[in-house]
């Protein structure tokens, strides 16, 4: 009867700490290992954990059983990822060679977790947890809360929701502020709830960014907007003029709609002129896009675009219509003022129609040029 000693690290502090690849089968690979994590981080648990498993192996050794220790390693995205490739290595030390039951030792953190894997595979003969005695001179509220903030995992589970709801309450306060000054026309912000927005923006937002890992992300798009820059791509220009387009509508749909009554009329006059704002600001990326790649000699790309602003011109003009529709129905316009959106609503379906049966043509032709050549 042989039994397997399995010790386990969920997070892969082993691989990100010390460098090491888990399977490490045998009692001087594992020793190796537990020292060199703990010569890289003295306060990791994983290490002592493997310590104690060391221990207990030897324990098991002198009384005769016949026993071997293992240590298998996931991945710091902890979850599915990381335990897949537990799973995997498992299985791989399990093929091996033949054991009779497991006895599982961890620090009992998250590793805890993978007990229902390991026993779909193999008996469990029991679970032992490696709990690390502190000195207690050092054993204060301020130690720990100190050095769980310095710990990712930990702090990330605390900080991030917790920046998410300062974040989402100061953004909530300054969207109320301005639409207060805007309704009373005031511009004067009162000192403490500005402070108070000010200071759970900041707070919220330096939190995330401290442990939701969006930093890299801003750098790589700072570095891509770095590239467009140094390239003298004119697309780029599209994002910022398309963003503006739409604020100054927000903007002027606002001011046309303050005295339009009642309120579910109001809300339609919103959405009908907005709409036109929303496609001048798709149409202007698109003609910024097709500036940028005529100089690259992309027809194919180019008829794309053009395709999709006709199509999106015959969208805007339904839309446009069915909105007006609906409110000649409620009774909100006359039959006179309806009959020029109604002509909106037929020449968009014409339109939409024309632009599917040219995009149909030219693709047929050209499936049958590829064809004719021999291009696949």
């Amino acid at each position: 009867m042989k039994t397997l000693i399995l010790n386990i690290d969920r997070d892969n502090d082993y691989g990100m700490k010390a460098g090491i690849t888990g399977p490490i089968i045998g009692y001087n690979n594992c020793y190796r290992a537990a020292t060199a994590l703990i010569t890289k981080d003295p306060e990791d648990s994983d290490s002592n954990a493997l310590f104690g498993a060391l221990k207990h192996y030897q324990e098991l050794k002198d009384k005769g059983e016949n026993v071997e220790i293992a240590l298998i390693t996931g991945d710091s995205d902890v979850g599915e990822k990381s335990d897949e490739i537990l799973s995997l290595q498992l299985d791989e030390v399990l093929n091996m060679e033949h054991y009779d039951d497991l006895i599982l030792i961890s620090d009992g953190a998250e590793d805890d977790y993978i007990t229902p894997i390991i026993a779909s595979r193999i008996k469990i003969r029991y679970v032992k947890h490696i709990i690390v005695r502190h000195n207690e001179n050092i054993e204060s509220t301020y130690y720990y809360i100190v050095k769980a903030f310095k710990d990712k995992k930990v702090s990330r589970k605390f900080t991030v929701p917790v920046g998410l709801l300062l974040l989402s309450y100061g953004i909530a306060l300054l969207i109320f502020t301005v639409y207060s000054m805007i309704i009373s026309r005031s511009y004067v912000i009162i000192p403490s709830s500005g402070a108070i927005m000010l200071v759970t923006i900041v707070i919220g937002s330096y939190f995330i960014l401290k442990d939701a890992d969006i930093r890299p992300k801003i750098v790589t798009v700072l570095s891509a907007l770095k590239e467009y820059s140094e390239e003298t791509k004119i697309s780029m220009l599209s994002y910022v003029v398309s963003f503006f387009i739409i604020i100054i509508g927000i903007a002027y749909t606002y001011e046309q709609t303050l005295k339009t009554v009642p309120l579910l009329n109001k809300i339609l006059v919103f959405l009908a002129i907005i709409s036109w704002w929303v496609y001048g600001s798709y149409l202007s990326r698109s003609l910024f896009e097709a500036f940028d790649i005529s100089f690259i000699s992309k027809a194919g790309r180019l008829s794309k675009i053009w395709y999709g602003v006709s199509f999106s011109i015959a969208l805007e003009l339904i839309t446009y219509g069915m909105i007006n529709y609906i409110r000649y129905v409620v009774g909100f316009i006359k039959f006179s003022s309806f009959m020029i959106y109604f002509v909106y609503l037929i020449a968009g379906i014409i339109m939409a129609l024309v632009t599917a049966v040219i995009h149909k043509y030219r693709s047929t032709i050209k499936s049958k040029q590829k064809s004719l050549f021999g291009v696949k």
